[in-house]
This record gives C-alpha cells, structure tokens and sequence, in this order.
C-alpha cells in the first residue's frame, strides 16, 4: 500500500461526505458504488482510488477502509458462485459475453463488505454503480442504511473472510479448474471491453 493510502482514503471522504462528520456510512457506500467497474486485474485500492474504477475486490477493500477510517468495523466477505449468472442481458452485448450471461458457468469468489452496525452486520455490495441501472443492474441505488444490500451474485453456500483479501483472492481462484479460470478471466476481460461503452 502507498505511503500516501491513508491521505487519499481522508481526501475521498472530505469530497463525498456531504458536509457530515463523520460521513455517513450510505454517503461512503454509494460513492464507492459509483466508481466505475472495470476488472482488469488490479485488486489495489489504492489505484481504484486514483483511477475511479476498479471490480468487486478492489472496491470492497476500499470500502472496507473508509469505513474503518471513520471508526467502524468492517470486514470483506467472499461468496462462491455464477458470477455471470446474476447479470442481465444487454443488447449491445457482443454475443460471446451475451452467451455467457444466459447460460451462467462463470465460476467465481465474489466479495462484499459486511459492515458491523452496533453488533448487526449488514451487507453491502458496491460492485454496480448507477450508471448500469437502466441496463437492467442490480445497483442497490436506494440504500439508505438500512438492511442488506443485495450482492452481485447468489451464492451457493461457501463463504469466507480475510484480512489479506488480495491474498485470498488469489488462493481461492487457484482453486479453480484450469478451464474455469480460462472461462472467468475471458469472461472478464469481455465484460471490461464492453462495460465503457454503457458506463
């Protein structure tokens, strides 16, 4: 992590606080969410930071990290599952990434913050921002800070924590057959081209 992290993590919430101190964790979620996705192999957050963009694993650390900066417990979560699956077909979609879509089989450890409110956990998924709505997204735009969001996939049952989320990402892909990394990195980097022409 940069020596300058914790600075950039205090700049993003002075810029997207809304004049609250502390910020509000909606206020800290929904800015995080609408941070455009892009997978392109880079779980840092500091670099989400610096280019607005980034998937499911670099947004959620970050996520995780502003909401410790103003004092509240977060952890990451992971969920095994279709991560395809849980997708709307879009019509400009090249047929490849359309294909994939209808027929699920993109294996994946999505992740997600579970934020500690007052000893109830509370999931919050940041990976679609707004401008995916009218294509049919699930971006969890009206959370106000009350119960769950609703995350980017259904999990089939395996869930998991870490500190080290980098690290654990890499462990649990690992775990993936040869073809199933083969189909999700494919999958990605097909979602990622075709994901700024609507975003």
């Amino acid at each position: 992590m940069s020596a300058s992290y914790p600075g950039d993590l205090d700049a993003f919430l002075a810029r997207h606080a809304g004049g609250a101190a502390p910020p509000s964790v909606p206020a800290i979620y929904h800015a995080v969410r609408n941070l455009s996705y892009a997978s392109d192999g880079n779980r840092d957050p500091a670099i989400v930071l610096k280019n607005g963009r980034g998937a499911c694993t670099g947004k959620h650390i970050l996520l995780r990290d502003l909401l410790r900066r103003v004092g509240r417990g977060a952890e990451v979560e992971f969920a095994a599952g279709d991560f395809a699956a849980g997708m709307p077909v879009v019509a400009s979609m090249p047929k490849a990434l359309a294909d994939w879509v209808r027929s699920g089989g993109i294996r994946d450890f999505h992740c997600y913050v579970v934020w500690d409110d007052d000893g109830r956990e509370v999931t919050l998924d940041a990976t679609w921002p707004d401008s995916l709505a009218p294509l049919g997204f699930p971006v969890n735009a009206g959370w106000d800070g009350t119960g769950d969001t609703r995350i980017a996939l259904t999990p089939d049952g395996h869930k998991s924590r870490a500190e080290d989320v980098i690290e654990h990402k890499a462990r649990l892909v690992a775990t993936l057959s040869e073809q199933q990394r083969k189909d999700r990195r494919g999958f990605l980097e097909l979602l990622t081209k075709w994901m700024p022409e609507e975003a």
